[in-house]
């Protein structure tokens, strides 16, 4: 179904709704004379606890609706493939917290980026830090997905995101880890 005029994104096990402004997370960060937010480098806990706070006010948003996902710079997806089983199920629905560009990216974490084929599509696989700039994404269920196996590492720029809670169905509602 359109959305102001675009039509849904789909991809390779996701279901993705519009692109939605972002707002930076700006406790915890002090501005430097060019105008870059940056994060203070004894602030990560609290900003982690804080993003935790955020997820679980984003999942009583997303069950409610969906107005208040572009305030907080989230994003609903729907899996619909099979390469993140067992981690993720067709139907699962999950919200993806976007990440700035240069917020590090944690071994093992659940990215959402542009499928390098196809990037008006986006996937949702599993990292791997591979070298300066660039990330190793992996399926769960190789027999299933197409990763970096097939497409090569991507630009960490590219990342859209980090997929944090699955909010349905209710059975396997939680944090993704």
């Amino acid at each position: 179904m359109p959305v102001n005029g675009a039509p849904l994104v789909h991809s390779e096990g996701m279901h993705v709704g519009p692109t939605l402004p972002t707002v930076q997370l700006r406790e915890n960060c002090r501005r430097q004379p060019s105008s870059h937010v940056v994060p203070q480098a004894n602030s990560l806990v609290a900003v982690a606890s804080r993003l935790a706070g955020r997820v679980a006010v984003a999942a009583a948003v997303a069950l409610a609706g969906g107005a208040a996902l572009t305030v907080l710079g989230l994003r609903r997806v729907v899996v619909e493939g099979r390469s993140m089983v067992p981690t993720l199920e067709p139907g699962d629905r999950l919200l993806v917290v976007r990440l700035a560009p240069r917020w590090p990216v944690a071994s093992g974490a659940l990215l959402a980026v542009p499928d390098p084929r196809d990037p008006r599509r986006l996937i949702v696989k599993r990292a791997t830090p591979a070298g300066e700039g660039t990330v190793e994404l992996r399926g769960d269920n190789p027999a299933e997905s197409t990763d970096s196996r097939t497409f090569g590492p991507v630009a960490r720029r590219t990342v859209w995101g980090r997929a944090v809670y699955r909010y349905a169905p209710p059975g396997r509602a939680g944090l993704l880890r």
